[in-house]
């Protein structure tokens, strides 16, 4: 088995479409990430999309290890830990070690399997060939982390403990919420009937993939209003040319609601690949009063999508407790991390990052159902 950098030409499906759009400079199409994108051929059918970093400080979590586990673990404990010494305690304990997790070049690193989305969803794979694609990457970047991100407990238990196998660490990220569920199962929980009468009393109107390339400067408008204005803009800053890119090549399936005036009030784009589906373009109108329920639109938006391909879909994080009542199953989500090649020094870093996260934050997690 010979493991290599990919070559345009030689690419299909989601991957091609999405090596084509990152030919551009990937601040064009997301503003926070400024990453050099290649692609791992690993056989005939299996492709990784792969980002190299070293420093870039300001870059969105999504291919920064330093901004998802320092800056925006910071920002979440201000939103969800409501105790206040606890909090006190923990952005004490985040802002202490930031600087020396800055000077372990923490962002140093190689990400495999990156689409640049908040939840990378895995293709098929059984793992074999983890042992051939690290010493790959090993050769190639002798001095960076080797990276796969987006691996949760409920999907990815086996590969998970192949990864441990092959001397990866894993160091929990976060919680996500899997619906893995018939749509009979689904319609027995009381909430997702309620959703369903107020979707249907506020009068709506669904908008199919087919007919949202007008809408897609408004969507952008929704999505940076909730994940930039509202929560943080660490989140990735998507442009418009990645909206309507992703729009043409078929990569995001977009759908959303309108009101009487035809103006976007909620919309979900969708990622799949293989069995899993994805969402993670999502917004609606912040400003429109809560009774009009559009969070409750734009979610269930996916999970319909789920149904009708028959897949499983992977929620993402946040509103933990709606999920929860929805049907979601909680599951926590891991980074596995080769750094064995590494200095001293950096390995330290990671190790004492993996302490604070799978022995302080992931029982705070499951404590606190985040």
């Amino acid at each position: 088995m010979k493991i290599r950098w990919a070559k345009q030409e030689e690419l299909t499906g989601k991957i091609e479409g999405f090596s084509k759009m990152f030919q551009s400079q990937s601040q064009l199409l997301i503003e926070n990430v400024n990453t050099q994108y290649r692609v791992l051929r690993i056989n005939d059918g299996l492709f990784f999309p792969v980002t190299i970093n070293d420093t870039e400080w300001d870059n969105s979590f999504v291919c920064s290890p330093y901004s998802a586990y320092a800056e925006y673990t910071k920002e979440e404990v201000k939103w969800t830990i409501k105790n206040v010494v606890l909090r006190v305690f923990l952005l004490f304990v985040i802002k202490s070690i930031s600087g020396w997790l800055k000077r372990g070049q923490l962002n140093k690193n190689v990400h495999v399997n990156n689409f640049l989305l908040s939840t990378n969803p895995f293709p098929e794979w059984n793992g074999k060939e983890i042992p051939e694609i690290t010493a790959f990457l090993k050769s190639e970047y002798p001095n960076h982390a080797i990276v796969f991100r987006s691996l949760n407990e409920y999907q990815h238990g086996d590969l998970l403990k192949i990864f441990e196998t092959n001397r990866f660490d894993t160091i929990g990220s976060r919680q996500v919420y899997i619906f893995d569920l018939t749509k009979g199962d689904w319609l027995k929980h009381r909430n997702n009937k309620h959703d369903n009468k107020l979707i249907k009393k506020v009068g709506l109107k669904f908008i199919e993939h087919n007919d949202m390339e007008a809408h897609l400067p408004e969507a952008l408008k929704l999505y940076r209003k909730l994940y930039l204005e509202k929560y943080s803009e660490l989140n990735p800053q998507f442009t418009l040319k990645y909206f309507q890119e992703s729009y043409a090549s078929g990569i995001i399936n977009f759908q959303g609601y309108t009101d009487d005036h035809g103006f976007l009030k909620a919309f979900s784009g969708q990622f799949t690949l293989d069995n899993t589906v994805t969402s993670p373009l999502v917004g609606y109108d912040t400003s429109a009063p809560r009774k009009e329920g559009l969070y409750i639109h734009a979610a269930q938006l996916a999970i319909l999508s789920k149904f009708k391909l028959g897949l499983l879909l992977n929620l993402s994080s946040g509103a933990p407790e709606f999920k929860r009542m929805r049907g979601g199953v909680p599951s926590i989500e891991y980074s596995a991390l080769y750094i064995n090649h590494l200095s001293k020094k950096k390995r330290l870093r990671w190790s004492v990052l993996k302490f604070i996260s799978n022995k302080i934050g992931v029982p705070l997690i499951k404590k606190y159902k985040l």
